[in-house]
């Protein structure tokens, strides 16, 4: 009898603590962070995060009754902390097939397309698919899904692919007459050539890359708990069937 009741008590006190943990994860405030991409996420002139973006992640949160804190970082470092510490989101990364397995996917903020985009006075580029592509020098930023994207399509570093560690060195590159192409994608296309420097009216497309991944998602390490995510997720699709991510769509014009 005081073996059993001491094994009810044990399994008791293990139940309650297991409860007290999951409640103490969940009222953790959270760590949501993106790279400076105006007008998704940026920091405005007041020194504040903003965006359109940003206004979805608040709208998610005070949907799920949840606390949290937006950072404006670089894209690697970003990633490096969403993949390795518990409760921190990126909020628009790109769902690609190999870091399918690596997160947990809270769901989709933002579509984006790829393109191939080069200076428009380059009168010898002629494509109809991505392996005309193969005779040109193409630009992209190292460590995005873009420069995975054409080394497993056949382009070679230093041969035909050239990988920036900033967009201003990219469009540098591109200005510059270095490279023929970059592939990119047309969110915030016009913004990120002027803060370069330079002019996007001399830009045009030259192919669009269909097979290219375009989900922008809020995502999330695998230690975070699946309980925080469900929540999220649940939230994120009650702000979308009740038409706030629209207005928040609509109010930045995408």
């Amino acid at each position: 009898m005081l073996v059993s009741r001491m094994l009810k008590l044990k399994v008791s006190c293990l139940a309650l603590c297991f409860f007290t943990q999951t409640i103490f994860a969940i009222q953790q405030p959270l760590t949501f962070l993106a790279e400076e991409l105006p007008p998704y996420h940026f920091i405005n002139q007041q020194g504040e995060v903003d965006g359109a973006l940003v206004e979805i992640v608040e709208a998610v949160l005070k949907q799920a009754n949840l606390t949290g804190n937006i950072q404006i970082r670089p894209f690697a470092r970003s990633f490096q902390a969403t993949k390795t510490q518990a409760n921190t989101f990126m909020f628009s990364l790109l769902k690609t097939p190999n870091r399918d397995k690596s997160f947990q996917w809270v769901g989709e903020t933002y579509r984006s397309y790829a393109v191939l985009v080069g200076l428009k006075d380059n009168k010898s580029i002629k494509l109809s698919s991505l392996n005309d592509a193969q005779a040109f020098f193409v630009g992209t930023i190292r460590g995005y899904h873009s420069a995975h994207f054409l080394k497993t399509h056949g382009f070679k570093e230093h041969q035909n692919l050239s990988l920036s560690v900033t967009s201003k060195h990219m469009w540098a590159m591109l200005f510059n007459k270095r490279i023929d192409l970059v592939l990119t994608n047309y969110m915030a296309l016009d913004r990120d050539i002027k803060k370069a420097g330079f002019k996007p009216g001399n830009i045009t497309p030259y192919l669009s890359i269909t097979n290219f991944p375009n989900e922008l998602n809020i995502a999330t390490g695998l230690d975070t708990s699946k309980e925080i995510v469900q929540q999220l997720a649940k939230a994120l699709t009650e702000i979308k069937d009740a038409g706030i991510y629209q207005k928040i769509i609509n109010k930045y014009d995408l």
